[in-house]
């Protein structure tokens, strides 16, 4: 969702960046098996 930046789905398979969480995606970092 644009507007509160949360994921439609709730899997998330593989590593994210790092940025990400600087972006305001906790809730993909936290989902995330492993963050580059």
């Amino acid at each position: 969702d644009k507007k509160n930046l949360e994921p439609k789905g709730t899997r998330i398979f593989g590593p994210v960046a790092r940025e990400l969480r600087n972006k305001g995606y906790k809730k993909i970092v936290s989902l995330a098996p492993e963050v580059l």
